[in-house]
This record gives structure tokens, C-alpha cells and sequence, in this order.
């Protein structure tokens, strides 16, 4: 496959899906979330430009990034070896009880809250001309944390746990959960 290659998430196994998560979105994530902690906590302190709310903001990133971690945690260690299990010993494709899922889903709102808080305190990444190029940087790196963590919300939710949960489970979309959800 071409480097470049775009990939029709819709062909994939849920095993390959799987491994496609966690190469095309947990890794870059939390590596662009430690450059941009990075900044926050070795260059935030010099940085006389930074806007006042950049204390929010890195309170609020660091929620998101805990979260994060603890998502793709129970995804690496939890979700995907049952389905990569299940694809081994051909169980079919219904291999994730739902209860399973509904921490998933949980976790997955409560990042995409705070992802609509520090989208409001950033002033949707929008850049001043008299900010620092470092402070910039962070904020570019921000705004491609929430890129990749959209995709990989899409993909999930969308396509891997539907394809592997069992008929009847109900799948609640964001959308139609957003407002009864808090992130305390």
C-alpha cells in the first residue's frame, strides 16, 4: 500500500481496524499531547504573549490528555484483544458485550466535552498575530489533537464497535447525548 494511500475504513476487519487505531490515531495523539504539555509546563512561564486563559487551557488539556490515556489504555489491554481474539478463533463478528462498550462510549463524551470547552477558552484556535511562534505551535498542536480525536471517534463509534457489538445494542451518538454528560 502506498504511504498516501487513503484507506476505506469501511473494508477493514475489526481486527485490522483495531491496529489501525492504535498506529493512525492513539500514537500521533499522544505524542502531539506531549508536545503541547511540554510547552505548558517548560515554556508557558516565559511566554509573556500567551493569552490569560492559557492556565485554563492546560488544565483543561491535561483532563482530556488523563482521559485519553485511560481510553486507549482500556482499548489496548481490555477491548481489542477480544476482538482480535474473536476474529482468530472465527467467532463471527458480535464479539464485545455492550456493557464493555458503554465505558468506551463514556469516556469517549467526556474527552469530546472537554474538547468543546478548550475549543470555547482557545477561541476556536485562532491565531493573534502577537502570540509567541512557540505558544502557536501548541495551539496548532491542540487544534491536531482534536483533529485525529475526531477521526478516531468517527471510526469507533461509526464503524468498529457497531461491527463488533451484538444486533441489538442500542449505540447513543454524541449528538444525542451531548447536554447529559459532565465531566467532573
Amino acid at each position: 500500500m502506498h504511504p498516501y494511500a487513503i484507506i476505506n475504513f469501511h473494508e477493514l476487519t475489526p481486527a485490522a481496524l483495531c491496529d489501525v487505531i492504535a498506529s493512525k490515531f492513539h500514537q500521533p495523539i499522544e505524542r502531539t499531547a506531549e508536545e503541547v504539555m511540554a510547552w505548558f509546563n517548560l515554556e508557558r512561564q516565559d511566554d509573556p504573549t500567551a493569552p490569560a486563559t492559557t492556565d485554563l487551557q492546560q488544565l483543561l488539556f491535561a483532563k482530556m490528555q488523563t482521559e485519553i490515556s485511560q481510553l486507549m489504555r482500556k482499548e489496548m489491554t481490555l477491548i481489542f484483544p477480544v476482538i482480535r481474539n474473536a476474529s482468530i478463533h472465527k467467532k463471527g463478528r458480535k464479539s464485545l458485550k455492550p456493557t464493555a462498550y458503554d465505558s468506551i462510549r463514556l469516556s469517549f463524551e467526556k474527552i469530546m466535552l472537554l474538547l468543546q470547552k478548550l475549543r470555547q477558552v482557545t477561541g476556536n484556535y485562532l491565531l493573534q498575530g502577537h502570540w509567541s511562534p512557540a505558544y502557536k505551535i501548541c495551539l496548532s498542536d491542540m487544534y491536531t489533537v482534536e483533529q485525529l480525536l475526531q477521526q478516531w471517534h468517527y471510526i469507533a463509534q461509526n464503524i468498529l464497535y457497531p461491527a463488533v457489538l451484538p444486533a441489538n445494542t442500542i449505540i447513543i451518538h454524541q449528538d444525542e447525548i451531548l447536554n447529559t454528560v459532565s465531566i467532573d
